[in-house]
Order: structure tokens, then sequence, then C-alpha cells
């Protein structure tokens, strides 16, 4: 290592060894929270990525540049930092660009390093889905961390529940995971360190008390079409219900989404209820409108419906949703804030202008649940404190665009699209659409969960 730090050539070296040497470096930097080579780490891992453009190996240069960027921003007193900004936009492109084009050692790489860098953000629920989105591969180093990682975010997601018998099957859930990754991970640091985040959650049990946690089940009887749309739902995470996220197979397939008013306005907190209740009606409309267009085998165009012109309404719809969102938020936290100048991309900002300071409500909050919505809509929206988007966003505010103002044309394949001229940039897959409506529709999922939770929080 020390020859690789002292070196101005660093083509001299195999790339195992940089690699080796980046790690150290940074091994050293999270320890005594110094670069003992200032320039040197980020040197090195801009070198890797030019010699590994192209190559499978790519994203674990791109994984040194976040693990640097994560170990910034903790020395940072701003938790929306530009390092942290940064981190996350890399992580973003690298999910979209190397889905299904990479081992599998090096895409479980990522999902951990992502699901990681998201549960100090609050967004637990984002975490768990990259976690479910990990390449199976037995024996494989990152994917014996699977479980015991979707533990500890769960850990983290109990912190957000106020629900006593959620809370509780969050944290036996979190305890089990847990308690079998002492057994399931080869490496010696791996279980030590999961060892730790198993004792916080065997206290934070104990804190809580004995819960009957049966006493909170309620049975699923259902029946025929709303049987299998509930069970769709509960596959999808698409329940407005937490424990929907601890346990898909065992949660109740119901919604348990309520508005808890606090405070002495009565009129402010029946207006604030009726909102929320309208919010989870029209996720619900959406999410069966797409349900009735990926699964329900009696829908077609014959019987008056278009599955794709069904898939284009659930996109728009569950883009309307956040602004909504952002109404909500404004009334909730009496922001004042016009009408016109409201939406999820600007509400947060002082004028509501992404380049001002963020304001008061946001920026000096505690609550976790109200951070994890900010940082998810910087993933809708964009982050103001980068110099680029991350490619999932441009293409998801694209298809938007294009949806409310134009039009877009879907086609079975890629083979099937027009090779050049103007209809080629408003034309789609039929697979592509149908991954992107249900990809939103588990954000405004997610988002609507977060605002439940932010509410609470802030009652409490």
């Amino acid at each position: 290592m020390n020859d690789i730090v002292q070196a101005e050539d660093l083509e001299q070296f195999e790339v195992n060894d940089l690699y080796k040497a980046t790690q150290l470096l940074l091994q050293e930097f999270q320890q005594s929270k110094e670069e003992e080579h200032p320039g040197k780490i980020k040197e090195l891992s801009d070198h890797l990525k030019k010699r590994l453009m192209n190559k499978a190996a790519y994203p674990l240069a791109v994984l040194l540049e976040c693990g640097h960027l994560a170990i910034r921003h903790q020395l940072q007193k701003d938790w929306n930092s530009p390092m942290k900004q940064r981190q996350l936009f890399l992580f973003e492109n690298l999910m979209a660009q190397f889905r299904g084009k990479v081992p599998p050692e090096v895409w479980n790489q990522i999902c951990l390093a992502y699901a990681e860098a998201l549960l100090p953000t609050g967004r637990s629920i984002d975490a768990l889905a990259v976690l479910d989105d990990m390449a199976e591969k037995e024996g494989e180093p990152f994917y014996e961390r699977q479980n015991a990682e979707r533990g500890w975010a769960l850990v983290m997601y109990s912190t957000f529940l106020r629900d006593q018998f959620e809370k509780a099957q969050g944290l036996h859930t979190a305890r089990d995971l847990l308690r079998q990754a002492q057994q399931d991970i080869s490496d010696e640091r791996g279980r030590a360190l999961y060892g730790q985040r198993l004792q916080l959650a065997e206290r934070m049990l104990e804190k809580l008390g004995a819960v009957d946690v049966t006493e909170g089940y309620t049975l699923n009887l259902f029946e025929g079409k709303q049987k299998q749309y509930r069970e769709w739902c509960a596959e999808h995470r698409l329940l407005l219900n937490g424990a929907n996220d601890i346990d898909p197979a065992k949660a109740s397939k119901i919604e348990t989404f309520r508005y808890r008013p606090a405070g002495d306005d009565k009129e402010q907190a029946e207006f604030l209820e009726s909102f929320l209740k309208s919010l989870m009606q029209e996720f619900t409309a959406l999410r069966w409108t797409l349900f009735e267009a990926l699964e329900d085998s009696e829908v077609s165009a014959e019987g008056g419906y278009d599955r794709t012109e069904q898939l284009k309404s659930v996109y728009r719809h569950a883009f309307s949703l956040f602004d909504k969102i952002a109404l909500f938020l404004n009334h909730a936290y009496k922001l004042e804030v016009d009408l016109p100048r409201t939406s999820m991309q600007r509400i947060w900002f002082e004028e509501e202008h992404p380049k001002k300071p963020l304001k008061p409500f946001i920026k000096d909050t505690k609550n976790d649940a109200l951070k994890a919505l900010y940082w998810l809509s910087k993933e809708l929206f964009g982050y103001e404190r980068s110099d680029r988007q991350s490619l999932p966003m441009i293409r998801a505010t694209q298809l938007r665009h294009q949806l409310e103002r134009s039009f877009v044309q879907v086609v079975e394949s890629p083979e099937a699209a027009v090779k050049t001229g103007e209809l080629r940039k408003h034309q789609m897959t039929q697979k592509e659409l149908e991954r992107m409506a249900v990809t939103l529709t588990f954000k405004a999922r997610t988002a609507l969960m977060y605002l439940r939770y932010a509410v609470d929080l802030k009652a409490k």
C-alpha cells in the first residue's frame, strides 16, 4: 500500500492491488476520522473507474467512491450534505445501469451497500425493497447477509411504529433474522457487526415489554377475486399496512392507515383527517387499476378496457399523489405556501426554490419519517445539490411530461420501435411501461407510509 500511495504512475499496479489499497485507506479513514494521505482515496477510486470502464467490476470502483462519501458525510453536521446527495445519486444510477448485467457477487454488493446508505436517511421501507432485489446464490458472502440486513432494517423501521402490535411484530422478526445471521454468515467481522445489532433489538424488545402479537392479527376473510387482489397487494408490498413491510406472507391483508389527530384545533384535525383519508382512497383506486391491468384475466380490450391506457393512467395518477402529499404538509405544518407553488419538489425550501436553504420545519426536525419523505422526494424530483441527476429520475419525469402534455406509443418489443425520427422519442415497450408503473405505485405507497409515520411522530 505504501508503494501505491507514494506512486505517481498508478498504471504500473494491478487492479486488485489498487482496490485493496483503497479499501485499507478507507478503513484507516473510518477509524481515525482523518485522511492520512489527503486526496489519495479519490485519486485511486477515479483511476479504478477509468481502468474498469465497461467491465463487470466497474461498480466496485463506484462503491469505493460511495464509501469515501459516506465517511466524509459522517464528519459533517449537515444531515443533508452534498456528500450524502452524491452518494445516493451514484447508488440510484448503479441500480438502474447494472441490473441483470453483472455477476451476483457484484450485484449483491451494490444492493447491500445501498441498503446501508438508505437506512440513516430513514428510508427503511426502500432499504427492504432493495434487499429483496438481491440475487440468490448459495455461499456468496454478500448474499449471506441479506436476512441479517433485513433484520437491521426492521429494527430501524420499528422506530416509526406507534402501534404496539406492529412494533412488537417488527422487533420479534428482526431479532429472529439477526439471530439466524450468527449461523448464516461465515465472515467473523460480519457476525460481530450483526451481533451488536442483535443486542440492540433485544434491548428494544425488553423496553417494549410483553406484547401478545397475535392480538393484532386480523383473519383474511376474502374470497374469489378480492382474495386474489389482496394477496397480490401483499406480495408487492402495496398494502397501507406496516405489517406488510415486516412479513408480506403473514400480514393481514387489510389497510391499517389511520390519522391520529393531535392538538386543540379540532377543525384543523378534522380537515387533515379527511385529507389523508382521501389520499388513501385515491391510492387504493389506482392500485386496483394496476391490478386489473397486470393480473386480471377478465380484463381485455374487447371488454372495453385497454391495459396500456390503464397503465398510463396509473402512472399519471401516482405522480399526482406526490403533489397532494406536499399540499398535506403545507396544511399540517402551516407553511402558508400558495397553491401554485406547492409541490413535492419545492415545498422544502425557502421561497419554494431548490437553490434556497431548507425551511426550519425540515432542516431542524428530529422526525426521521419526515426526513425519509424528503429523501424520497430527492430520488423522484432530483438532488438540488448535485450538478447532475440520476438516470431513473430523468426517465421518470420525462415519461410523466410526455403522458401529460404529448403522447406515448407503446410497442411490444424494442425491435418493433422505429429507429430514427420524432416518433422514436415517444415510444417505449410494454414491459418498460409495466415496470415503471409498478415502481412508481410502490413509491407512492412508500411516500404515504412515511407521511403517516411523520404525522404520528409529530403528534407524539
